[in-house]
């Protein structure tokens, strides 16, 4: 199927997306967005853009399957590894509130039970493709490179037959973790304030209006004395909030500081 989007039709596609997900697709991402349309009006059976974005309106189920579709989830077992240090024995209740495909909380559990506890941490993410391997685990042996050997025999148990050159997150391991859908723009946060959130690698796909958005979201389910964990390569400069700075990708929720 070859398709060509006129710039009015990109530009409904764009305003979706940016309402729904706070993503902005400039021009450059037209041709990355064509491509993964494509994909959908296969799936749907579908002929024409205009039927699509009809389709879109009205259906919800179809709008998180296109959110799957164009979304990008990067990510590995430690990723930035040294915003787990901050963790001690207070910090029971964690929340990776953009989980990817789970590579993120799993990490998080592992440096929990090494250094003595068990967290109750909370996954969650736009992408409901991504989330189905979280739930099951399952990762292509490549992913575990960051991992020590040690830690791959405890946590992880090897695939054989379908499943060789993969492997899987031990049960003990996985009933750490709950996942589920959440859209940082839309969805209201939990009631339940965690110890720490880590929100990581996607305030860069923001531009600020909406950046202020999810940061003012979130700053009420944390619990006081709790972290605010952001990427390496983002920052909280020229956006308005709460949190005390203390190092590089690090904030705390002090009290006083409200």
């Amino acid at each position: 199927m070859d398709i060509k989007l006129t710039q009015q039709q990109f530009n409904r596609f764009r305003h979706l997306v940016y309402r729904e997900c706070g993503i902005n697709l400039h021009d450059g991402k037209q041709a990355l967005l064509t491509a993964r349309l494509v994909k959908r009006l296969r799936q749907t059976r579908i002929q024409g853009v205009e039927d699509y974005l009809g389709l879109l309106e009205i259906d919800e189920r179809e709008r998180i399957l296109f959110f799957d579709a164009i979304s990008t989830n990067h990510t590995f077992f430690f990723r930035e590894d040294r915003h787990f240090e901050c963790l001690t024995q207070d910090h029971k209740t964690i929340w990776c509130c953009a989980a990817s495909s789970g590579e993120e909380p799993y990490s998080v559990a592992i440096q929990c039970l090494e250094i003595g506890f068990r967290p109750h941490i909370l996954a969650t993410d736009i992408s409901t493709k991504v989330l189905k391997i979280g739930e099951a685990g399952i990762y292509p042996i490549e992913k575990m490179k960051n991992i020590p050997l040690p830690l791959v025999k405890k946590y992880f148990q090897k695939g054989t037959g379908k499943w060789k050159n993969h492997i899987r997150v031990k049960r003990h391991l996985r009933n750490l973790v709950h996942f589920q859908r959440f859209n940082l723009l839309t969805d209201q946060p939990p009631r339940l304030q965690f110890n720490v959130i880590f929100c990581r690698n996607v305030l860069i796909y923001f531009d600020h209006p909406v950046k202020q958005k999810v940061i003012d979201r979130l700053y009420p389910a944390l619990k006081w004395d709790g972290y605010f964990i952001i990427g390496g390569a983002e920052s909280l400069n020229n956006v308005r909030h709460r949190y005390r700075y203390l190092k590089p990708s690090l904030f705390l929720k002090a009290r006083g500081d409200d």
